[in-house]
């Protein structure tokens, strides 16, 4: 049984992440060529090694200690699965914040995990009086299928403090319906 909890700063240790799988093997990936969305093959191996797995922790406390929400879930007292939103909203047409990470355990995945953490980063973002979630979406075929699923569109504003790599795909996530 999943259990997702809001946590705190004092919550993230350096050790947070020690056993978490994450090897993403990406063999199609979206490319922007001419403003025009086009699948590409690619071979690209994402993968953690634990100098990486620390440096998500403080990562994650950087976002929280700047205002921001992280949401995590847990099988028993093992993180399975954790999504953060920074604490600053930008945006000139609306209050965008920005999702800096959505990660489910290499085990986990496909169980509805990164449905539940989604749903209830929209929820923190939305109490943070953020119109829009922006999302710089590693350009993976799965990874923005579950976006899509999820009701993301490609985003109308570019905001540029948001965006991780020019190769990203931007999108965002209306919030209104939940305020």
């Amino acid at each position: 049984m999943i259990e997702i909890k809001e946590l705190t700063v004092h919550d993230i240790s350096d050790d947070l992440l020690s056993n978490f799988n994450h090897h993403q093997v990406i063999t199609k990936k979206w490319v922007n060529r001419n403003n025009s969305w086009e699948l590409s093959d690619t071979s690209d191996l994402r993968e953690w090694n634990d100098e990486k797995r620390i440096w998500i922790s403080g990562y994650l406390r950087q976002q929280m200690e700047r205002g921001g929400a992280l949401a995590a879930a847990f099988d028993s007292n093992i993180i399975v699965g954790f999504c953060c939103v920074d604490g600053c909203l930008a945006g000139n047409t609306a209050a965008y914040a920005n999702m800096t990470m959505l990660f489910v355990d290499d085990k986990w995945k496909r169980r509805g995990v990164g449905r539940q953490l989604f749903e209830r980063i929209c929820m923190c973002a939305a109490k943070m009086k953020a119109e829009k979630l922006f999302i710089s979406a590693i350009p993976s075929s799965e990874t923005i299928a579950f976006y899509f699923k999820m009701g993301c569109e490609d985003a109308k504003e570019i905001i540029p403090e948001y965006i991780d790599t020019d190769q990203d795909r931007y999108l965002e996530y209306t919030l209104t319906t939940l305020i």
